[in-house]
This record gives structure tokens, sequence and C-alpha cells, in this order.
């Protein structure tokens, strides 16, 4: 004869293990279901950059929210300027509008155009650090 404490344990069990596997995961799902369109593009980047005074680089750039402003992104170590140098950007759909700024000296400007499969983004923008040659640069970030 079963005992009904084995039949409890059995059943929680099994209960537990119904909704487990009724559960849906995916990558897709917005964890705060914000519906924030900035979370597409929130990532560590790889940037090839063509820049007409230093050429071609390599380097990595962090995109993350502003969180003072739901339309901003923040780029660490854009141009190369170091992981705790900002350069903010306005998100508006496809495009990263780099508006002017004063970052460590350097004004910069530009924009950015994301892909429609959010896999890379084409960045053209110009760098003026007040030695009288701005450097025209273009570069593409792709996902890590």
């Amino acid at each position: 004869m079963i005992n009904n404490k084995l039949i409890k344990n059995l059943a929680g069990i099994l209960s537990v293990m119904l909704l487990v596997t009724s559960c849906e995961f995916g990558e897709d799902i917005d964890p705060d279901n914000s519906d924030d369109p900035r979370d597409n593009i929130v990532d560590t980047w790889r940037s090839t950059e063509i820049s007409a005074i230093y050429g071609k680089s390599n380097f990595l750039v962090d995109i993350s929210k502003e969180p003072l402003d739901s339309t901003k992104v923040i780029l660490s170590n854009f141009y190369n300027l170091g992981v705790d140098t900002e350069v903010k950007g306005i998100l508006d759909g496809y495009k990263i509008d780099i508006y002017v700024q004063v970052v460590d000296g350097n004004e910069i400007s530009g924009e950015g155009t994301i892909a429609g499969d959010l896999s890379t983004i084409d960045f053209v923008y110009e760098v003026d650090d007040g030695s009288g040659e701005k450097d025209n640069v273009s570069a593409e970030f792709k996902r890590i």
C-alpha cells in the first residue's frame, strides 16, 4: 500500500515539472517589460574604425541606456577615447544622432545607421581635437 505522504510528494513534484515545462523561454522577451527600443542595441560592439588621421583600428564600444532621458544612449569608448569616456547619442528609429558635444577636449558629431537585423551599426562622424585638423571617421560596429 502506498502511503499518503509519498503520493502528496509525487503530486507536488509532478506539478512543479508541469509548470516548468509549460513556460516558454525566448531571447526576444523584454525582461523589464518596458518596450524600450534602446534594448535592441544595448550591448558590447566591436568597432572597426577608419580614421583620416589614425588609419584603421579595432576596439570595443559599450552601448547603454542614458538613465535620465529615454531617447538617449551612451557610447563608452567611442572613438577609442577610453572606457570611462562617454559620448551620447539620440536614438530615432534606425538612426543614432551623435549631436555636437565636447568630450575630453574633442568636439564630436555625426550619425549612425542601424541595420534592419540589428547586427551592425554604420557610423560616420567628425572629431575636432582643437589642433586645427578635423578627423573624418567611418566605423562599423558589429555585435560580439
